[in-house]
């Protein structure tokens, strides 16, 4: 057998028992025992190499297929009958020596066993040296054991001639219950109109259009149909060559395997159904992240961390004793100590409500069902149990979200230097107070004692003071409001992308597993 074909089938094969593998309840126990059975019957037929081909001759009662098998052997070795059904069993015609292993494991019965070539044949056989031909029972034999039979051998053999005759070859059952079915072995199928000797040349080339057509509507596009008649020997030569042509590719046997495990393999898939998209690369994946945000009490974090951002830059950069009256404010954390402040922030997240919720869970459900809904029901209730798992440990996904997050109270540069320039205004403003109220008393009981200069100096560090710590102030207030949005702004950002990323890793980790786990086993029998 050669090796490219070898390891391809190895490989389907391997594809095939992976998903044999996935558990009883995700394929059709009909599916399960054929792709079994074709594993079992490809490890066997790879044993016994590619010596010999195996070729049979199927049909109907009266096709008229023993007459052809006997005229391409040369000898009289199928019966022959007048009473219907004849062939009760399977004929093998051997050429060359061996093929009693491929015998054996076909069932043929050593008494139905002939070695063609014999001392008086000289080199007249030799191109067949390696075929082992079989004349199969009937089947549509009204002995049922007959059409069993006949059944068995076709899903064994290498290559199947199909013989037909003028009345019966556009009988329904063969081609819906054989040909249309076996459509994918069209290269190592070959359909045979035997008994052309009853036609004459306008009714042979009918007969011959319409079965054509009709092995089109089957899906055997590049069947080809042979006509012969085993009473005047037409079409014979036909086809002993291209029996010798399949002998002499030693390829048949690897063609037929490969072309199965195509088969069952598209079975399999068809039976997955197509893979889907995972819950969190659907659009209404954001939609759950913003639920589970909310649920979370991102929103009630961003504005502790924003209020709290205010008090202590009020305290920093406010006027000093507006700053200092504001000392006793209500903290946003609340009177928690010993504790750091990213910790009370955490501690400030409201508990996820009943509400909340469960409003989570219907929007993840509805998600989830939307994605999964055209898996088949095993899938289905797979990605439920898992749903469910996630489900139950809602809350604390959500905690874990938050608490992941590590936030940490930011102190601007910009506070110090607000704070210095309110110091130095406020005291600029202390002094120019003092300095008027001086002048003012000094002018009163000293008239003229003080140059006119000074009540300039003391009103200008007056004005001063109160110019800049109004400016300084405003500009704080502006900064401070900025600030605190922006640090608001970067938690809430920072909190719904580790929301989003529990909910992928964590929430819907159970049920995208179950979803990639159908993916590989879809992607596998490729």
């Amino acid at each position: 057998m050669n090796d490219p074909a070898q390891s391809e089938i190895r490989r389907r094969a391997e594809g095939i028992r992976e998903t044999l593998s996935l558990g009883p309840d995700k394929l059709s126990p009909e599916v399960r025992r054929d792709a079994q059975n074709l594993l079992d019957r490809a490890e066997d037929r790879l044993g016994l190499g590619e010596e010999f081909t195996v070729v049979a001759f199927a049909g109907s009662t009266g096709s008229g297929k023993s007459s052809l098998f006997n005229a391409v052997a040369g000898l009289d070795i199928a019966r022959v009958g007048v009473r219907r059904p004849t062939t009760s069993r399977p004929t093998a015609c051997v050429w060359g020596e061996g093929g009693n292993d491929i015998l054996n494991w076909l069932h043929v019965p050593e008494r139905s066993r002939t070695w063609r070539e014999s001392a008086l044949d000289g080199d007249d056989q030799r191109k067949l040296h390696g075929l082992i031909l079989l004349d199969l029972p009937d089947h549509d034999s009204t002995a049922v054991k007959h059409r069993v039979e006949s059944d068995r051998l076709v899903g064994l053999v290498d290559v199947v001639f199909w013989v037909v005759d003028p009345q019966k070859y556009a009988d329904f059952s063969l081609h819906s219950e054989y040909l249309a079915k076996l459509a994918e072995n069209s290269a190592n199928m070959v359909v045979v109109l035997n008994q052309v000797d009853k036609l004459s040349d306008e009714e042979q080339k009918a007969a011959a259009d319409h079965l054509q057509q009709l092995l089109v509507e089957d899906g055997l596009t590049d069947t080809k149909v042979h006509l012969t008649s085993a009473v005047t020997r037409e079409g014979v030569p036909e086809v002993r060559s291209i029996l010798a042509d399949t002998v002499d590719s030693k390829q048949a046997a690897s063609e037929r395997l490969l072309a199965d495990m195509q088969a069952m393999a598209k079975r399999m898939q068809n039976e997955l159904g197509e893979p889907v998209v995972p819950p969190d690369e659907r659009p209404g994946a954001s939609r759950l992240v913003e639920t589970m945000s909310d649920a979370a009490g991102v929103e009630a974090v961003a504005q502790t961390v924003h209020d709290d951002y205010i008090r202590r830059a009020y305290r920093k950069t406010g006027y000093p004793v507006l700053a200092w009256m504001q000392r006793n404010a209500p903290d946003p954390l609340g009177a928690k100590h010993g504790q750091g402040r990213d910790e009370l922030i955490r501690a400030s997240v409201p508990a996820t409500s009943r509400a909340q919720s469960s409003q989570v869970r219907l929007m993840a459900h509805e998600l989830i069902a939307e994605s999964v809904s055209t898996m088949p029901r095993p899938w289905q209730s797979a990605v439920a149990e898992a749903e469910k798992a996630s489900t139950a440990e809602l809350s604390e996904t959500l905690d874990s979200a938050v608490t992941a997050v590590d936030i940490k109270p930011q102190t601007p540069g910009w506070w110090s230097l607000a704070r210095f320039l309110q110091i130095i205004f406020f005291i600029a403003t202390i002094l120019g107070l003092l300095g008027v109220i001086a002048t003012a008393i000094l002018a009163i009981v000293v008239p003229g004692a003080l140059p006119g200069w000074s009540w300039i100096v003391s009103i200008g560090l007056l004005v001063v003071g109160i110019i800049g710590s109004v400016v300084t102030s405003v500009i704080a207030k502006s900064a401070r409001n900025k600030g605190a949005n922006e640090a608001a702004s970067d938690v809430d950002r920072k909190l719904r992308e580790a929301v989003g990323s529990v909910a992928q890793s964590s929430y819907l980790e159970p049920v995208n597993a179950v979803i990639g786990e159908h993916r590989r086993a879809y992607e596998t029998l490729h």
